[in-house]
């Protein structure tokens, strides 16, 4: 059979799981957004049953016949040289999928899915009351089904891969940043946890911005309509995505016509609903964002979890918290809160909102204190993977850790331990994706910079257009057909280091706080 015959079908065969993958992820949306909450074992069910029909087509004999038939295995996943670097690369991704998914028992993978529906709902309800006893038997769960998950791939001490000294952490960090082991990140969290802690010690002897104005009431539903408004300023296609509320703000990609983002809203945290959607709005640009040559495949990917978030934090904080970007939308903002921002300038606007105050929120933490809750989550969530840490006790260590590393702890557990949605779905490994992404995100801007000296100005005028066709040119049109390293390589010519971001916050905030 000739080689483009056999590829047909197993592009046919990579569809097709996408489809089912893509409608599991409809119905995972619509539980975030609008599911009643009777509906979650429903759904929870109807969940288990696609995951389980999507893993047995992936995982088919007929899909590993295709891959063998077209050279590509385990020790040269890429296959024969002869093909077209493109479909060398797609039957790289797809082998990787398969090899992956092959080592899962379908029972498992239907009962993992079932379960994590059941987790989610029972974790945002716990959120809601405070309620880490709810929550604890679905979060022992989730850790036995990582762990269990890491097995099957043979990472542990009983695994084949032992001999690497390779972790049951490592194999659930691999789902996310291939490539990179608990060591790695380790070695790049030490120094950045180092100079971030000095910096803070730094700032905290400062007078802090005046942000008097940010503590009043901000109309839930004019937040919303500002934030309708802010999708468009920024560029979100809403004819291809749209904004919705969530208890956890996130992004779903049901392909790249179809992308679909959250939010949520406080009446005296104006800022928390802005910033989740400027960032949520990176993921989509990303997704929206892959070539047509990509899109129904495999490919139509982020290189890693660590290089989608470099987005969503590039547009959160190197556009989203700028001089530049607050003197062409504040004007916009105070057309909605008149009341409130009527007589604040725009600087004193950018100055209150890159206020350092280390607080209890990740996903509001400033940029100096960011990392440290992920650091503090990548040390809590490898104790719990390998047994280091009860579940039990999670909550009493979450706040020592806390105290360590940020100087304070939540009275209660909606604020700690239970304030991300990560663990109910299973997801350990995530976690560190998101400082490596501050990282990859400010190597990245050094090089768009110098590309584009017109930079600062395009952003104060709200003109975005060619910023995203830069990082269409140099990260999206790429899709997953690179490594992060490789990607991160030809984009900067550098491989990952510390050193930019952490300039970057010592140069911006030595100027805020006149250090």
């Amino acid at each position: 059979m000739e080689s483009v015959e056999l590829l047909e079908k197993l592009h046919r065969i990579d569809r097709e799981y996408r489809h089912l993958e893509k409608a599991s992820a409809v119905l995972q949306w619509d539980q975030e957004t609008n599911l009643p909450p009777k509906g979650v074992e429903d759904r929870s069910e109807q969940l288990a049953l696609l995951q389980g029909i999507a893993h047995e087509r992936l995982t088919s004999a007929e899909t590993g016949r295709l891959l063998t038939e077209l050279g590509s295995g385990s020790d040269n996943p890429y296959g024969d040289e002869k093909l077209l670097p493109l479909e060398r690369n797609f039957l790289n991704a797809l082998r990787r999928n398969y090899d992956r998914a092959v080592k899962l028992p379908p029972d498992f993978v239907t009962a993992s899915a079932r379960a994590e529906g059941l987790s989610q709902a029972a974790w945002a309800q716990a959120r809601r009351n405070n309620d880490f006893a709810a929550f604890l038997p679905h979060l022992k769960s989730m850790i036995d089904f990582a762990r269990r998950k890491s097995a099957y791939w043979g990472f542990g001490d009983n695994g084949d891969r032992a001999q690497k000294n390779q972790t049951p952490y490592d194999g659930l960090l691999d789902i996310y940043e291939p490539g990179m082991s608990a060591a790695d990140i380790g070695a790049v969290f030490g120094p950045l946890r180092d100079r971030l802690v000095s910096l803070l010690k730094k700032i905290k002897l400062c007078p802090p911005p005046d942000t008097g104005f940010l503590n009043q009431e901000y109309d839930t539903a004019q937040q919303a309509r500002f934030n309708q408004r802010l999708t468009d300023y920024l560029g979100f296609d809403r004819n291809r995505g749209r904004l919705d509320v969530s208890a956890h703000p996130f992004t779903t990609s049901l392909g790249s016509d179809d992308v679909r983002i959250t939010t949520r809203y406080f009446p005296h945290n104006l800022l928390s609903g802005i910033f989740s959607v400027i960032h949520e709005s990176g993921h989509a640009f990303y997704e929206m964002g892959f070539p047509l040559e990509l899109r129904g495949t495999c490919l139509a990917d982020g290189a890693s979890m660590a290089f989608h978030e470099s987005q969503s934090r590039f547009w959160e904080n190197i556009i989203g918290r700028s001089r530049p970007f607050w003197q062409g939308l504040f004007p916009i903002l105070q057309t909605y809160f008149p009341e409130q921002l009527g007589r604040i300038s725009p600087d004193a606007f950018y100055r209150a909102v890159n206020q350092v105050q280390p607080g209890l929120i990740r996903v509001d933490a400033d940029e100096v204190s960011y990392a440290l809750h992920i650091i503090l989550r990548f040390e809590l969530e490898k104790q719990l993977i390998s047994g280091e840490l009860e579940p039990e006790k999670l909550p009493a260590v979450w706040r020592e850790y806390s105290c360590e590393y940020l100087g304070l702890a939540s009275e209660t557990d909606a604020d700690g331990v239970l304030q991300d949605v990560h663990w109910s779905m299973g997801s350990f490994g995530y976690f560190p994706s998101y400082a490596l992404g501050n990282l990859y995100g400010l190597q990245i801007a050094k090089k768009l910079r110098t590309d584009l000296p017109d930079f600062e100005n395009a952003v104060s005028q709200g003109k975005f257009d060619e910023i995203r066709i830069w990082l269409g040119e140099n990260i999206y049109r790429w899709g997953h057909r690179l490594s992060p390293a490789d990607l991160l390589q030809k984009i900067t010519g550098e491989k990952l280091s510390v050193n930019p971001f952490l300039d970057y916050i010592e140069a911006k905030y030595t100027e805020l706080y006149g250090l």
